[in-house]
């Protein structure tokens, strides 16, 4: 019986620990998708952030020059270190013209509708300057 309990336990714990290291996505997939949509992608240190590099996992940022878009994809070690991120952004990025911030566990986006929505797989803007229907919904701004 406590053989079993064990066995049970350990595959929980198996099946938890896969799920929530599955929650970042890779540097090199997401830089990927953003070249591809035409942006021209940057990696950034912690330092240039004034963040702790034994907090973060990577940084880059995106510009698509001929939309104007752009996204700053912050992948964080811990989802504490992760919340205190978003929330500053939030704090910085208030009124007229600011960037969105959106926290997606580990990741914090900072940037223009379009360019999250590439994230999100809804769409946004693609390179030959039109609109995508993958799904999403255009936002007015």
């Amino acid at each position: 019986m406590k053989k079993t309990r064990s066995a049970v336990a350990a595959a929980i714990i198996l099946v938890l620990a896969l799920a929530l290291s599955a929650c970042v996505p890779s540097r090199d997939a997401c830089k990927t998708k953003y070249e591809n949509a035409g942006y021209t992608t940057t990696p950034l240190s912690a330092n240039t952030l004034e963040l702790s590099g034994e907090d973060v996992d990577f940084i880059y940022c995106g510009v698509r020059e001929a939309s104007s878009d752009y996204i700053r994809v912050v992948a964080f070690k811990k989802k504490d270190k992760a919340t205190e991120y978003a929330e500053l952004m939030n704090i910085e990025n208030t009124g007229e013209g600011a960037y969105i911030v959106e926290q997606h566990g580990k990741v914090v986006l900072v940037g223009t509708q379009n360019a999250l929505d590439i994230y999100n797989n809804k769409g946004g803007l693609v390179e030959d300057g039109s609109d995508s229907d993958a799904g999403g919904e255009e936002t007015a701004e």
